[in-house]
Formats: structure tokens, sequence, C-alpha cells
């Protein structure tokens, strides 16, 4: 039985090794960056293949999960809070949350300053309470996972909705010159949606990159260990405000909602799940 094991880690870390570095090609070829997003797992097998390994394999396991450990807790230093800062919070509710009036609740009680809400219905009543109290700000409607929606308790000094192709994104700017930007592009599950998730990404960077000050928000449909990922922080001039390995999305618990942060000190909190399938990010910022 104990080969029989050590066969099958063995051969499943060969896979979630190849698997890694086809994920890094997904820059060429777009179904290849989909094996990117896993590595919180690749890292959990090379763990194990390494604690049962085959004869002259455990230096090369215990390399690969060290290396996996390591991308996982970047950024290796986090800001704490800054005193006196401004809280938003950004939540991708999901279309067709069941308990909005719940969920409104809960949101109304992080006592934030600005909302950025992703998928949200606003249709549903449930919703107009967290519209009463965020009473500023803008909205892109439509019955589709790409309905946004960016709401301040106090005055914006802009606040639009602008479109990539099909897909829309909020600009807003506070009182103090800061840029806030909520974004949602589509998921990477054809060649055509890839390659407008790609457009959407690099467009929106370029635009933060000419920002003095911004926090960037939302659903990127991509993790950490995309080259897609690290292609929008450099382009944009943004750093990450939470560590990798951060679940945000089930199933399947990948890190796809982001708080991006450029030239600001900020503090980012996964909030509890509640009835999305993804969780609520609480950024205090400065």
């Amino acid at each position: 039985m104990s080969a029989f094991i050590r066969l099958r880690l063995h051969i499943l870390a060969l896979l979630a090794l190849a698997a890694v570095i086809a994920g890094q090609f997904g820059s060429f070829f777009w179904p290849a960056e989909l094996f990117s997003h896993f590595l919180p797992h690749y890292a959990a097998v090379f763990i194990l293949a390494a604690i049962w390994p085959r004869p002259k394999w455990r230096a090369l396991w215990l390399v690969c999960a060290a290396a996996s450990l390591l991308w996982l807790a970047q950024p290796f230093a986090l800001p704490d809070a800054p005193a006196g800062g401004t809280r938003l919070v950004w939540y991708n509710v999901h279309l067709d949350n069941p308990a909005a009036e719940a969920e409104s609740a809960a949101l109304l009680a992080e006592q934030a300053d600005l909302l950025a809400l992703g998928e949200i219905n606003l249709d549903n009543p449930g919703w107009q309470s967290l519209r009463q109290a965020y009473p500023h700000g803008c909205q892109h409607r439509e019955h589709s996972p790409f309905a946004l929606a960016l709401w301040s308790k106090q005055p914006l000094a802009a606040c639009e909705v602008r479109m990539i192709g099909d897909y829309p994104y909020i600009r807003a700017q506070t009182a103090d010159g800061t840029a806030l930007y909520a974004l949602h592009p589509p998921p990477p599950i054809s060649s055509a949606l890839a390659a407008a998730r790609i457009t959407y990404l690099h467009d929106t960077a370029a635009r933060i990159a000419a920002e003095p000050r911004a926090l960037a928000v939302g659903d990127l449909n991509s993790s950490p260990y995309s080259p897609h990922y690290r292609d929008f922080l450099h382009t944009s001039g943004t750093t990450a405000s939470t560590r990798y390995l951060t679940p945000t999305w089930r199933p399947l618990f990948l890190n796809l909602d982001h708080a991006l942060v450029k030239n600001l000190t900020a503090d980012t909190t996964p909030l509890p799940w509640q009835h999305s399938d993804h969780r609520p990010l609480r950024v205090d910022y400065r």
C-alpha cells in the first residue's frame, strides 16, 4: 500500500509541476493560463510528495513545496490599518443572491465610507437600504454578472461608468483626489472571453498608471499566480494589499478578488463568507 501511495503522489506531483510551468505560458496560449490559478492545490501535492517521496525525489519536492509556499506568502510585509483613514468594502454579491436584506445589514455594520459592489441586481428591493445609506456615486445597471456599483456616503468629485467593449468599469474620484476603480472583467472560459479579459485588464491598468494615487478593487477573474495579474501590477504601478494565499471564491477557494493600491497605505481584511460565492474585502486606506 505504501508503494502504491508513493507512486500516485509522485505522478500527481509531476503533473502539478507541469501545470505550474504551463500556467506561466498563459500569455501565449489562453488555456495554459488556467493552470496557473491552482498553486495552493499544487503546493499541497508537493508537500505530500515530499513527506512520502519515491527514492531520490524528496529534494525536488521539498524545493517545489518551499517555492510554492514562498509564492503563496507574498507580499511578505503588509501595513497596519492607517489611523484616520477611509474605509471601502468591495463585494461581488452574486447576481442571484438569496438574502439581499441580510447581506445589506452585514455591509452596513462594517461602517464603510464607500461600497463597491459587483453583480448587484439593482431591481432587487433588498439592496435599497444600502442605496439610501450611500446616496452618492454611480452604477451600471444590467441583469447580468457585469452589473456594477460604487456608492459613497459623502459626495464624490467624480463618478462615471466606462466601457471596454461590452464590459463596464467604474472610475470615481474622492474629494482629496484619490482615484477609485471598481473592476470586473469577464472570466476566461472561452477564447473570446479570455481575449476580452486581457484587453480589459490591459486598458484599465494603463489608465490607473496615469493616476497619481489610486485604489483598484474588484473580481479580476485572475489569481496572483497568473502572468496577466503580474502584467496588470507592472503596468498599473499598483501593489497587492492581501496575501496571495487569501481565498475569495468558492468552491475552489481561489484568490480572485483583489484590492490594489498605488501611492496609498492600505490594510485589507477578508470578511466572513455570506450568501455569495465570493467573500467581501474591507479596505482601510490612507
